[in-house]
């Protein structure tokens, strides 16, 4: 059960940089100039991992309670599905939504929301 529970905390880790790397391609993916993209291709996943440092992250000193924590990580990886279907990535999207789901229900059940983590 420990190499499980290993493999999921992993898994979320990983997930956690599909989240990023999801909204890095969509802006850099965007219609505009280089600069544009390259703002937003920068700046979308630098305020996904600055909302996720200050709220979600385990070591985050203003951590969130469920179920609040719960809704910012929800709505942070349903803006990366969305970006995903926003260029035509839509099957990565479920892809992406489905996995983060099953994670997250094995870390509450296995009660893995352990701060300082």
């Amino acid at each position: 059960m420990a190499t499980l529970r290993i493999i999921n905390m992993t898994a979320r880790f990983v997930l956690e940089l599909c989240m990023l790397a999801a909204l890095a391609y969509w802006g850099f993916q965007r219609d505009g100039g280089w600069l544009l993209r390259l703002a937003v291709g920068v700046g979308a996943p630098l305020l996904a991992a600055t909302v996720w440092g200050l709220l979600i992250a385990p070591k985050a000193k203003r951590r969130l309670a469920d179920p609040w924590r719960f809704l910012v990580e929800l709505a942070l990886f349903g803006l990366a599905a969305a970006a995903l279907v926003g260029v035509a990535r839509p099957y990565l999207a479920a892809i992406l939504l489905v996995v983060y789901l099953i994670n997250r229900l094995l870390v509450v059940l296995w009660g893995e929301e352990i701060a300082g983590l």
